[in-house]
């Protein structure tokens, strides 16, 4: 009330000093945190305030399972909105309202049971709503405490599902989430099974760039950390798309376009997930495989280089992994096509040797896909960049 008073006292002041030259307009002088704001008052007729009730959207818990929790929120009158937010239980929060709009999962006009997805296992969480009242100004927070389970069999993600930004996943499209990626695999490196990613993968959902060089300079390579002829299955096995890539980006920027153009990916990527980046060949090798319903092994074509030559082999891969992509809806990814006689080729974070990196090709003029070492430092109109996520 004080606070009131003090702006009408301000605004009473404002028009009693202007009231002493005819020329001035009537202005209200707000002083607030030390900076100073003006407001032209001269065409209002009047000026009213108004005590607003502060508003809160209460939760109830509906069910936990491994990776989501499902409550109900029910908003009261005089909200206009809300947010709702997952929080770890451990997460030292200083501004709870500030954490809540970076991290929203949902921004609700209506009462709803929701559910809350991407969360860890048997893992402890405050839900969190974050009212807005009638004039879209901030104003309540509640938190409802939860610890998620085991997940069940059921629950867990399997090929070919969809990946959403909230971390979640399911078989179908679930309306109100938004999907990023198409889930490839299952199963992740040891080095991201030790940074906590044990989920899986999943493949974006729309090209990152194309006409991309992968390195600028065609020497350019990982400080000899790159895969040779005596490594012939290298580039099968090779899961650690991730490492590649940071170690890419920390030679700096623009030295490396290709991974410089798949970890910028504008898509949103899932919280705790690795965050987008180029894959390695052996993720393309999974791709083609899990989505594309290639057959394993690949054939060798030499000892480094493989590739599948069955005359539908290109149709039957990229019209599978659209298939799975489609599943999106439409508007929401970007196809893989290749005209007859013609081809596109995608570059993984795989070296090959100090001028070559990997690529897979899928090639309609030649009726191949093959993973191949091509030169790094070409970046033709046929070539695109597609990244991929660890979750």
């Amino acid at each position: 009330m004080n606070k009131i008073l003090s702006v009408f006292l301000i605004a009473v002041m404002a028009v009693a000093a202007v009231a002493q030259t005819t020329h001035s307009r009537q202005r209200m002088v707000v002083n607030l945190g030390g900076k100073t704001v003006v407001y032209d008052v001269s065409r209002l007729d009047s000026v009213t305030f108004d005590q607003v009730a502060p508003v809160s959207v209460p939760l109830e818990l509906v069910s936990v399972a491994g990776y989501s929790v499902k409550v109900k929120a029910t908003m009261p009158a005089g909200c206009k909105h809300y947010l709702v937010a997952a929080i770890p239980a451990d997460e030292i929060i200083s501004d709870m309202a500030q954490y809540i709009c970076d991290h929203a999962s949902y921004d609700m006009t209506e009462s709803k049971e929701l559910e809350v997805g991407g969360l860890l296992p048997t893992t402890e969480y405050l839900i969190a709503t974050l009212a807005y009242d009638q004039y879209d100004m901030a104003s309540g927070v509640t938190t409802l405490s939860v610890t998620t389970v085991e997940p069940t069999d059921a629950e867990l993600p399997k090929v070919g599902y969809i990946l959403y930004a909230d971390g979640s996943w399911s078989r179908r499209m679930v309306k109100g989430r938004t999907p990023v990626g198409i889930i490839f695999s299952t199963t992740t490196s040891e080095a991201d099974q030790a940074r906590g990613w044990k989920h899986g993968y999943a493949l974006a959902l729309r090209n990152a760039a194309s006409e991309v060089k992968w390195a600028v300079t065609a020497g350019d390579n990982q400080a000899g950390n790159h895969y040779t002829s005596l490594d012939s299955l290298g580039f099968q096995t090779d899961k650690d798309g991730y490492t590649h890539t940071q170690y890419l980006l920390s030679q700096g920027a623009g030295k490396y376009p290709a991974a410089d153009a798949a970890a910028t990916f504008a898509t949103a990527s899932p919280q705790r997930s690795s965050g987008w980046y180029l894959p390695s060949s052996g993720q393309w090798y999974d791709i083609c495989v899990n989505l594309g319903g290639m057959p394993e092994p690949m054939p060798r074509m030499g000892r480094s280089e493989g590739y599948w030559n069955d005359p539908q082999c290109v149709t039957s891969c990229l019209n599978r992994i659209n298939e799975y992509m489609s599943l999106t809806g439409a508007g929401n990814y970007e196809p893989i096509k290749v005209n007859s006689g013609d081809y596109q080729w995608f570059w993984t974070s795989s070296e090959s040797s100090s001028e070559q990196a990997y690529a897979v090709f899928f090639d309609q003029d030649q009726l191949v896909v093959e993973l191949a070492a091509y030169f790094k430092n070409y970046g033709f109109s046929t070539n695109r960049v597609r990244s991929v996520i660890a979750f």
